[in-house]
């Protein structure tokens, strides 16, 4: 059975991986390992399969570019899956496929006419597997920005982000490679929020759950805030019920409770101490005779609201009589999502 490393200690032990003198870091000696693997494996290959093995790698990862539109379209069309998904399947169908038949290819027909080419001629054998070397260090480079490139174009982990930012080998190959981050994020990043789910708590719920994750790097995300606001409001006009007022000290006490359940990793009405919601509203010198309180973690505000909206509990805060103010507080959470916290007063 493999031991459980708790994250904080595997960050440790990764920080600890570097090479002060020449200003390495745990980034820079993956990178020299994988090159060192890659060209020994070009060494044993020989210089003819290894360059095949480049080639083929390159044109396949070139095909996903190109047709994992076209396949995405096919698969969303055709069956129930979100285009984020879809793209990320379509790229890796078409990179798949295309090597595939490229491999067929330098078996059946390119390996034969070479060796025929070949068959005469007298090359040192050391020669040829020395030479191999090059187009393993070659397509271990290529991988390595993939890679790279991946973690900085997509919300993973700020410190893995962080690390490969000052990567002395690292950071030159993600930057010679610009553009490509697009690329990357219009594939997979789309599919990175679609796997997310709607997670909620009724209002009235003393429920505490506890997240798998914490979020060391909180951003507020104003713009969904104000984009909520006006979510709920038009709810509210569809009801004929005036538009709540947004209130800068509510607002404050929702952010809070946002970065407080992203960093210490729960999802709850009530702190870990036991505050409920009307305590850390006291705790801010907030008046009320009525309040409540609405929580969600989702992708964005629309699918935010969608899931409050077929929520009873939640969708009674949302149309109440009794509430007249709200403040709306969005912590981003990378790649696990929006966290959401709607306060309600009178």
């Amino acid at each position: 059975m493999i031991p459980f490393i708790p994250v904080g200690q595997l960050k440790e032990f990764l920080a600890f991986l570097t090479i002060p003198f020449i200003g390495l870091n745990f980034v820079d000696i993956a990178i020299i390992l994988i090159i060192a693997v890659y060209a020994f494996e070009g060494y044993s290959l020989g210089f003819v399969r290894a360059t095949a093995d480049f080639i083929t790698f390159i044109i396949s990862f070139a095909f996903g570019l190109l047709f994992y539109e076209s396949i995405s379209s096919l698969l969303t069309n055709n069956f129930e899956i979100p285009i984020g998904i879809g793209n990320a399947l379509g790229f890796f169908i078409a990179a798949f496929v295309s090597e595939f038949f490229l491999i067929l290819a330098f078996r059946h027909f390119i390996y034969p006419q070479i060796s025929k080419i070949t068959k005469n001629r007298r090359y040192p054998k050391e020669a040829g597997h020395i030479g191999g070397i090059f187009p393993g260090i070659l397509s271990a480079v290529v991988l390595i920005a993939f890679v790279l490139t991946m973690i900085i174009a997509l919300p993973f982990s700020p410190f893995l982000n962080s690390a490969v930012s000052e990567s002395k080998l690292g950071e030159p190959l993600v930057s010679n490679i610009q553009g490509l981050d697009k690329d990357l994020n219009a594939i997979f990043g789309r599919a990175l929020n679609d796997a997310l789910t709607f997670l909620t708590i009724e209002p009235a719920s003393s429920e505490f759950l506890k997240l798998n994750f914490q979020v060391e790097n909180i951003k507020i995300d104003e713009d969904s805030e104000k984009g909520m606001t006006q979510l709920i409001n038009l709810e509210r006009e569809k009801e004929n019920l005036p538009p709540l007022t947004g209130d800068q000290t509510l607002r404050s006490v929702a952010r809070k409770h946002c970065i407080d359940m992203l960093t210490r990793g729960y999802f709850s009405h009530y702190t870990p101490e036991g505050k409920s919601p009307f305590d850390r509203m006291a705790e801010d010198d907030i008046l009320f005779e009525s309040a409540g309180e609405n929580l969600a973690l989702a992708p964005n505000s629309k699918l935010a609201m969608q899931g409050l909206m077929k929520s009873p509990g939640h969708r009674t805060n949302i149309l109440s009589q009794d509430f007249g103010t709200i403040g709306i507080g969005v912590i981003d959470g990378g790649i696990y999502g929006r966290m959401f916290c709607q306060e309600f007063t009178d």
